[in-house]
């Protein structure tokens, strides 16, 4: 496979980018999962425009993966090309602005942010998975949510044309975002607008304090992609699964975790994706036998189910 693709005066080539069969258990935060028929891990926007050109011309279909904490991947894999964008990891700041692209894990964006002397991100400390995908599900924690420091976002159309759109609040709600279930657009980077401080250690020790009451709810104790079901309004999916008896239940490897009932764990590594569907489908129709609530995943399949 020997592709050069121009872009401006340079050749990229795709030898250099493209790999077959890529494991992709070691990019799900249950880790479960097949291979990627073909997978690239682009570092910045002339790869990630001449692989969806690339994409484009062969007619393959086109995965993104950033952290893989909120995406359950089929033990039969993914199909077509699979974007992989922990390399999209580049930061800088202009005035209050904090720049980031997408592929930078949330946590490790905090930590730089106060390292350049800008707060307001640090209640969002200990979160798992990147900044897009905390982007796309408007994360939240402790009463903020991401969408309130946000003040836009670059996005890639699978033209491979780039785009910004300045960031109205008024567009996102819970778990909802202009960005939310969307296959035809790559989240490319994000600029947050923060406050100057001047006090660095007193923004780690917030930061490092909402991170370490995670840490105490055994949130980080085994392989798992966070809460599995949205709350219903006015409901929490946790405690209606509690309220089942169904913490500890088990299917294969997968079980509903005796710490927080709305999260699945990977018991000592030995579930597959089909284990945490089949329990996520039976957890479901337990809750709606008691309660009549039908939940909604909260999470996304990925690949071929």
């Amino acid at each position: 496979m020997h592709i050069n693709v121009r872009n401006s005066d340079e050749k990229i080539n795709l030898d250099h980018l493209l790999i077959e069969q890529v494991e992709l258990a070691i990019h799900s935060g249950i880790h479960t999962g097949g291979k990627a028929d073909l997978a690239a891990y682009p570092s910045d926007f002339e790869e990630l425009r001449a692989l969806l050109e690339y994409a484009q011309r062969q007619n393959l279909p086109i995965t993104v993966l950033g952290g893989g904490t909120n995406s359950l991947i089929s033990d039969k894999g993914i199909e077509g090309l699979t974007i992989i964008t922990s390399h999209l990891t580049r930061r800088h700041v202009q005035g209050q602005m904090f720049c980031v692209r997408s592929g930078l894990l949330l946590d490790r964006a905090i930590d730089l942010a106060i390292e350049d002397g800008l707060g307001g991100l640090e209640l969002l400390g200990g979160l798992p998975g990147t900044v897009g995908g905390a982007i796309a599900g408007n994360s939240g924690a402790h009463g903020i949510h991401i969408a309130d420091l946000l003040y836009y976002v670059d996005y890639m159309t699978l033209d491979g044309k780039l785009h910004r759109k300045q960031i109205h609040r008024e567009d996102f709600s819970y778990r909802n975002t202009p960005f939310s279930n969307r296959n035809d657009i790559i989240i490319y980077e994000a600029g947050f607008r923060l406050f100057p401080i001047t006090q660095t250690n007193e923004a780690r020790k917030r930061k490092d304090e909402v991170k370490a009451k995670r840490k105490q709810n055994g949130q980080y104790d085994n392989p798992s992609i966070g809460c599995i079901f949205k709350n219903p309004q006015g409901l929490h999916a946790g405690q209606l699964i509690d309220e089942c008896g169904l913490k500890g239940y088990t299917i294969g490897g997968a079980k509903v975790s005796q710490r927080h009932a709305n999260f699945i764990i990977n018991t000592h590594k030995r579930a597959t994706s089909g284990d945490v569907k089949e329990l996520i489908e039976y957890v479901r129709h337990q809750v709606f036998e008691k309660h009549q609530v039908m939940l909604e995943e909260e999470i996304h399949y990925v690949g071929r189910w």
